[in-house]
């Protein structure tokens, strides 16, 4: 991404900023659907003065792993602002990318470092002081998650009841598979076939599922979790789906039985519950 497109953009949005300038721009590492751009915007606003803000841009890539739904996402951070799920705040969508070259959404930087790797929270003594809170507040976002209201997001993926919650989700990753494999998948042929015949029991009530709820997408600092990142794959549905993604081998990358290499999962549902 250049700077000059960027502030030309930035303009257009902001037409009463006053030398405006943009520094720091830098793609982000990480993320399967989406690139994240970070940068520093700087201007003067009449009754403000001197404006500095840190900002983020999530752009959509030419090829991806994972085909997400960027307006969903926005929708989410707008529809979670100010309840006790921390998220950013979002600006502005652009679904054209004629701007930036294809579609993107611009919203604020939130403090605090993403711990990819699972090892700064497990081992730094950095942040020794922050694990037990981060360990609460960890149980504690996902249950808001959980009990959030769901009826007023339009954009969201459901089934048409609770009862059916497994098969949908089951029948939505197949069809993702199908249209996107290039050769036969008998391992994925044979995991379908299996969760086919071995569906859980249904939910009380259809909730909203992260999707990729895990340490990963959080930030944190010494104050805690900062925010909670990497809607993409949301949807309305079980909620035990975000329990069993975030106790998966996959993301104990402390290489301990820690979920997420902060805390033991009997520790993590008795908080959950």
């Amino acid at each position: 991404m250049k700077q000059e497109p960027l502030l030309a953009y930035l303009r257009s949005r902001m037409p009463r900023a006053r030398d405006l300038t943009v520094t720091g721009l830098a793609r982000v590492g990480g993320g399967a659907s989406r690139e994240t751009w970070a940068f520093d915007a700087r201007w003067i606003e009449d009754g403000a003065g001197a404006v500095e803000r840190g900002l983020i841009i999530r752009r959509d890539p030419p090829a991806s792993l994972l085909e997400s739904n960027a307006s969903l996402e926005f929708e989410l951070y707008t529809a979670l602002a100010g309840s006790s799920v921390p998220v950013p705040r979002v600006l502005w969508i652009e679904h054209d990318g004629a701007s930036l070259e294809r579609p993107f959404f611009v919203m604020e930087r939130l403090p605090g470092a993403s711990d990819g790797t699972g090892q700064m929270l497990a081992s730094s003594p950095d942040y020794a002081g922050a694990r037990p809170l981060v360990t609460r507040q960890h149980a504690e976002i996902l249950a808001a998650i959980h009990a959030f209201d769901i009826d007023g997001i339009a954009s969201l993926d459901r089934p048409a009841a609770a009862a059916e919650s497994a098969a949908h989700e089951i029948a939505r990753w197949e069809r993702t598979m199908r249209a996107d494999m290039l050769e036969p998948q008998p391992t994925f042929e044979m995991a379908f076939s299996w969760l086919k015949r071995h569906l859980p029991p249904p939910p009380e009530r259809l909730a909203l599922v992260h999707g990729d709820y895990r340490t990963g997408n959080f930030l944190v600092d010494q104050s805690g979790i900062t925010g909670v990142l990497d809607w993409e794959m949301a949807h309305a549905g079980d909620p035990i789906e975000d329990i069993g993604w975030l106790c998966m081998k996959s993301w104990r990358m402390a290489r301990d039985e820690r979920i997420g290499g902060i805390c033991g999962r009997d520790e993590f549902i008795a908080l959950y519950e």
